[in-house]
């Protein structure tokens, strides 16, 4: 039984067949991905199919399959979801799963790093994923150096994470980083173990740069924009207003023209307020009133009214987002 070790996968559906039968992969070849197997490429699903219906397939927790589990998404997270669709929480559920090493009688594996003269099962996770709080924990300890270079132990570490060029980066017998960047055009690279024999497929093309033009509006159209504070709906329209993409740069205009109908409404919100104000105060005076108006959700803009300090400003303060502002609408019938 041989273990096939495979690079960083990034959708790159295609190039992991490929690269599969040309190391000529049996039933009982042992597969192990080092993670990272979504985001970037064109095919993440049909790698995470492929990947977790496969017997004898181990996957690694990465800093992207992380990124997703903590639902701290970024672009190339957002396009994921959405390739997923209703799939999306089982990958989310499967993906909670997945360790963070995998030890052999050859070689321990990781996703991004180790920390010198500590046991493996010891290791810290946001070190071996490579998430942010790991790559600051190494910067503390190892400065400018890479952890690959000092690592002294008896097992080698076979690792991605960091692109290292088109060819692997082997201190022989000590570390190997195979990612070699195959979402950005590069190779998709594996080790056979137990020989450390190195095999290398060429990627078809730079898939995310086509990718990040590709979705720039499927993406928008399906970001929370009635959870946005409005300083960031603001943000938004003013980097992506003038656009290439004339689609994207059209429907950025309409969701900043929604934002400023809404918010042009405020005096009509203020009127209804005060209104409901002089309700209350006809039925229990001026100093009765605050009893009953703390069981309205909009309590706070009646006080501000009978300070007569409600403002248009104030009603952007108090209802940050579009959800808040058309919650309290329907409430006062706007």
């Amino acid at each position: 039984m041989r273990t096939i070790v495979v690079g960083d996968i990034h959708g790159c559906y295609a190039e992991l067949l490929q690269l599969l039968a040309k190391v000529e992969i049996a039933e009982e070849d042992c597969l192990v991905s080092l993670g990272d197997i979504v985001d970037r490429g064109i095919d993440s699903v049909k790698v995470y199919d492929f990947l977790k219906n496969r017997p004898n397939t181990i996957v690694l927790m990465g800093n992207h399959e992380r990124k997703h589990l903590r639902q701290t998404l970024s672009y190339s997270q957002e396009i994921v979801k959405l390739q997923f669709g209703d799939s999306y929480d089982e990958f989310l559920e499967w993906i909670s799963h997945l360790p963070y090493y995998h030890e052999t009688e050859s070689a321990i594996f990781v996703h991004a790093a180790v920390e010198d003269g500590i046991p493996i099962e010891e290791q810290r996770e946001e070190v071996l994923c490579g998430c942010t709080a790991g790559e600051k924990h190494l910067g503390k300890r190892y400065g400018d150096s890479s952890w690959s270079q000092l690592y002294t132990g008896v097992k080698p570490v076979i690792f991605g994470h960091r692109v290292v060029g088109d060819h692997p980066l082997i201190i022989p017998q000590k570390t190997y980083g195979i990612d070699t960047g195959a979402c950005h055009g590069g190779t998709l690279t594996a080790i056979i173990l137990p020989s450390f024999e190195i095999v290398q497929v060429q990627a078809a093309k730079d898939y995310w740069q086509e990718e990040i033009v590709k979705w720039q509006l499927p993406v928008m159209k399906a970001k929370p924009w009635g959870s946005y504070k409005w300083e960031k709906i603001q943000a938004i329209c003013d980097e992506f207003r003038n656009s290439a993409n004339s689609e994207l740069s059209a429907f950025i205009a309409q969701k900043e023209q929604w934002m400023y109908d809404l918010l042009a409404l405020a005096p009509k919100i203020i009127l209804k307020v005060e209104e409901k104000l002089a309700e209350l105060i006809s039925v229990y005076g001026n100093d009765g009133f605050k009893k009953p108006a703390r069981c309205f959700t909009y309590a706070t803009l009646l006080y501000q009214a009978n300070a007569s300090n409600l403002t248009s400003k104030f009603l952007q303060q108090a209802l940050p987002t579009p959800d808040k502002w058309l919650q309290i609408m329907k409430e006062l019938e706007v």
